[in-house]
């Protein structure tokens, strides 16, 4: 459990009853006696739910004017209302501000209990619709692209989508694994059940634990999933302890909690941006966990690794710019594309989508996108590479000699920008492929995918 409520009163001693009850649940509570301190403390401690005294102080609207400031500025945490004053009125006008739900003085324990866990859960689904959300949003982008990866993308899907094999994506982050996860859910015989996402990196193995596993009070991710299909993103983060229990789940279908056997038909799918091989061979991931997870597995390649996929993919967010950024779409000019080509994409498909609406943004106003509005790390960057064309060292070399130096550079640099397809780089530079096969031969050049576009 371990969830952070934040409660909100003057009273201490109210304070320090409520707080008791909620850490006797589990729950981690923190107090709050006046609103510069909820102030202080909302931003600190980024709590799951607030329960909010209506009348603090003299104040009587202190408790209704907090509720308005949170809806502006974190409107995902569900809050409570609680006062010794309450009338029918001052709930529904708190309900209508937008409060969960609101709770008398002197309040039943067994009642404050059921509406903290109530509104978690309400909280957790939206979390978990609003994830759904962007992986369904995104999906298509799996198949955009002219690389043979993007190309074999549908028919793989189809396939992995038919069985109810684990699968085991390896990839760097950025690349779009959930979105896949959610497809190959979306597609399969589980698509009617639930579709559970979780980020196996944790500051606290403990409260993972918990949220993941649950409690007897309480039902976890895994549970969650009954159905369905569970997609645990950096599972080589897992602590030992949970790599040894999911394990033991996999092999009997089931786990224990305290005296509550939960029973569980979950599909995993799993993703992984290190190399797990080495892990398992130094100890740090468990075997025979490793061997159970990788029955079908996956190796997504990263966007340095195949160019010929970064205009489709700028193309295709900037076709639906209105549905991902809520923005106009623009043209980008020749030298954007070619600083995009020519970028090495650490962040991958998802750095690409942020920095195309970054460009939009800045080039709102204009009729295109040219280097201006790019951002400045990918400028910079691109740049440093077209560094190497040698401006200087041309100088000093006669034209002969420096002509071929040139389009030496020239060459590698179209090359890579276009992943190494020679059709696509000939197409550009306004060259028959047969002639550029030639000159590339000619300056000993090879294609970084000879063969490919041939």
């Amino acid at each position: 459990m371990n969830e952070r409520i934040l409660v909100v009163d003057d009273d201490k001693a109210v304070n320090s009853l409520i707080a008791d009850v909620l850490r006797d649940e589990g729950y981690n509570a923190i107090v709050a006696e006046d609103e510069s301190e909820f102030v202080s403390k909302i931003e600190e401690k980024n709590p799951d739910l607030v329960l909010l005294d209506l009348w603090i102080g003299d104040d009587e609207n202190a408790g209704i004017r907090i509720l308005n400031k949170m809806r502006k500025i974190h409107p995902d945490i569900p809050v409570v209302i609680i006062s010794g004053h309450g009338t029918i009125d001052i709930a529904v006008q708190a309900i209508r501000d937008g409060a969960f739900d609101f709770l008398e003085k002197p309040f039943v324990t067994e009642r404050l209990l059921i509406t903290c866990a109530n509104a978690l859960e309400i909280r957790r689904l939206q979390q978990s619709n609003n994830a759904l959300r962007n992986f369904k949003q995104d999906t298509n982008v799996l198949f955009v692209g002219h690389s043979s990866f993007a190309q074999s993308m549908r028919s793989l899907v189809e396939k992995i989508s038919t069985s109810n094999g684990r699968v085991l994506i390896r990839a760097q982050s950025g690349l779009g694994c959930e979105a896949f996860a959610y497809l190959i859910h979306k597609k399969s015989k589980r698509s009617q059940y639930p579709f559970v996402y979780v980020n196996c990196k944790s500051d606290d193995p403990e409260a993972f634990q918990q949220t993941f596993w649950g409690t007897e009070k309480s039902y976890g991710d895994l549970e969650r999933a009954n159905f369905g299909t569970l997609y645990l993103e950096d599972i080589t983060y897992l602590s030992k302890e949970c790599q040894r229990r999911l394990l033991q789940f996999l092999a009997e279908g089931r786990y224990c909690l305290k005296e509550r056997n939960v029973y569980a038909d979950v599909r995993l799918i799993c993703s992984t941006s290190k190399p797990i091989e080495q892990l398992v061979g130094s100890d740090e991931f468990n075997r025979e966990l490793f061997f159970r997870l990788n029955i079908v597995s996956v190796i997504v390649p990263s966007l340095k690794d195949r160019r010929e996929d970064i205009i489709p993919l700028l193309e295709y967010y900037l076709e639906h710019a209105t549905d991902f950024f809520g923005i106009q779409a623009l043209h980008f000019n020749e030298e954007a594309k070619a600083l995009f080509q020519t970028y090495d994409w650490p962040g991958n498909i998802h750095q690409l989508k942020n920095m195309v609406e970054s460009a939009l943004i800045n080039a709102a106003g204009n009729d295109i996108v040219d280097r201006d509005a790019l951002p400045p790390d990918l400028v910079n960057r691109a740049c440093a590479t077209y560094d190497s064309l040698q401006i200087s060292k041309l100088i000093s070399l006669p034209i002969k000699e420096a002509k071929e130096l040139f389009e030496s550079d020239y060459l590698r640099a179209q090359i890579s920008r276009f992943g190494g397809n020679i059709s696509r780089t000939a197409e550009f530079i306004g060259m028959e492929r047969s002639a550029l096969h030639r000159k590339l031969r000619a300056l000993n050049l090879r294609s970084t995918k000879e063969g490919e576009g041939a």
